[in-house]
């Protein structure tokens, strides 16, 4: 019997053609990102690059060096979660995120136990921002009497000395600082402002943040949880430690010198304290002689909402540890066989940070925050987010009939002054002017006595020139 061998083979020339070129193209994706100041960003990045080239490209458009503070967050859309999620940076985009529309938002995510230790105005200015923020969300709890000085301080930094010429009854009506905010707190507000005379808005946002960082919930990264009698509580990640909350007030505080071990296993998490050493009785001895001490094990335990949210929170002890205690990042494990999750935080520690800012030269650089610039004369108010109109503004004088075309990529802003004698900031989350659903090309009738603007989103951040000199 003879064997008969057969042999074929093929190449498909056009497909490897093909395939080697789709390889080469990179594949983009837009990510908007939406920043403190309310204003919003649109960067291109590649889907299948680590998430670290989003942050970088951030930091480069703020042009913020003391970035080590900051992050950004996605809202994670999973089944039953609606939580936000820091953007891990050393995974893509594409892993993390549900597109096709990716949203982030910058955030302070490592809040500074001393203000001061920050080099940079600018850096104190974002900080300054978030904290704004956080009041008014309700995430930063705080009294009526500490949010009307903290607010005080807000109202000096963007407007100034107290002027009772300017600063008529009701001039903080289009101002929102804290949740169901009243008339006696504005009157409050105002009492606070007059005591501010002479602080240029440096100095009104160090004072802000002086004042805010000896809040109880300053800085605390909550996360809802129950106890062991399953009562509804909150776990807050700070510099120093863990500490528990119950209905917005303090219970226990857990310091990281104390903490021996963090750990999770499914929705129970885990803190493991150092050991305590106890005296037992032997009960056998009749002249009650203490026995030998002996370490007793601390281990205490917490039900999360959902196996996620217990890894976040997890994953939020790991990154504030790291962050506040060590020198720098412990090296990645070598362990071929590991139990568990191996995640460990990536960026700097706030030593190292610390130490560059030591070791790099100061540089005074100006920067204009979300101002309000005013006409003495005609107390014309304006207030911008960034515009991508560049060139001479008409005199209102000229506005009567008057149509222009702004371009934008954010929801503009509406600013008003009527008789171009009062001016409004109609405000929303805190900071920022009231946000309108407009078309991404929207045309605006600029009409004499009522003149509306819409404002876009922002790369100019300088203050406006009087009507008179434009």
């Amino acid at each position: 019997m003879s064997l008969r061998l057969v042999s074929s083979g093929s190449y498909n020339v056009r497909a490897s053609e093909m395939a080697h070129l789709q390889d080469r193209t990179p594949k983009c994706v837009n990510c908007a990102v939406h920043f403190l100041d309310d204003t919003v960003e649109t960067f291109e990045v590649d889907k299948r690059g680590k998430s670290q080239q989003l942050l970088d490209k951030v930091f480069e458009h703020l042009e913020l060096v003391e970035k080590d503070y900051f992050g950004l967050q996605y809202l994670d859309l999973a089944p039953g979660d609606d939580t936000l999620r820091w953007l891990d940076p050393l995974k893509t985009i594409k892993k993390q995120c549900r597109g096709p529309t990716y949203e982030f938002y910058f955030r302070v995510k490592f809040y500074v136990s001393d203000p001061s230790k920050l080099a940079e105005e600018y850096t104190r200015y974002h900080f300054f921002l978030q904290v704004k923020r956080d009041i008014l969300s309700g995430k930063l709890v705080c009294t009526e009497t500490n949010a009307a000085v903290l607010a005080s301080y807000a109202v000096q930094s963007e407007l100034g000395d107290f002027n009772p010429e300017e600063h008529k009854d009701g001039y903080l009506n289009g101002f929102l600082f804290i949740p169901e905010q009243s008339e006696d707190f504005e009157k409050l507000v105002t009492e606070n402002h007059k005591q501010h005379r002479g602080y240029t808005p440096a100095d009104a946002e160090s004072s802000f943040l002086e004042r805010a960082k000896r809040l109880e919930m300053y800085g605390v990264d909550l996360h809802n949880a129950r106890d062991q009698s399953n009562i509804d509580i909150q776990l807050g990640v700070t510099s120093a430690g863990l500490v528990v909350f119950q209905a917005n007030v303090k219970i226990n505080t857990f310091s990281w010198a104390k903490i021996v071990k963090i750990s999770f296993k499914r929705k129970q998490f885990f803190i493991q304290l150092r050991r305590e050493v106890a005296d037992n009785i032997d009960d056998s001895d009749a002249k009650g002689e203490k026995a030998q001490s002996e370490p007793v094990e601390n281990l205490i335990g917490f039900n999360m909402v959902s196996y996620r949210s217990c890894k976040n929170l997890w994953k939020s002890c790991v990154e504030h540890h790291t962050f506040f205690r060590l020198h720098q990042p412990n090296p990645p494990s070598k362990k071929i066989f590991s139990v568990g999750s191996k995640f460990r935080y990536s960026g700097r520690t706030e030593f190292q940070t610390l130490e560059e800012s030591k070791r790099r030269a100061k540089i005074e650089r100006s920067f204009s925050r979300l101002v309000i610039a005013r006409d003495v004369d005609a107390l014309c108010l304006m207030a911008v987010l960034s515009v991508s109109y560049r060139g001479v503004l008409p005199q209102p004088s000229d506005l009567q009939e008057t149509y222009v075309t702004w371009q934008y990529s954010l929801s503009p802003t509406v600013v008003s002054y009527p008789n171009h004698r009062t001016c409004r900031r109609l405000m929303s989350h805190g900071s920022t002017l009231c946000l309108l659903p407009w078309s991404h090309t929207q045309t605006i009738g600029l009409r004499g006595d009522l003149c509306h603007m819409a404002v876009l989103s922002v790369s100019y951040r300088g203050l406006i020139p009087k009507p008179s000199d434009l």
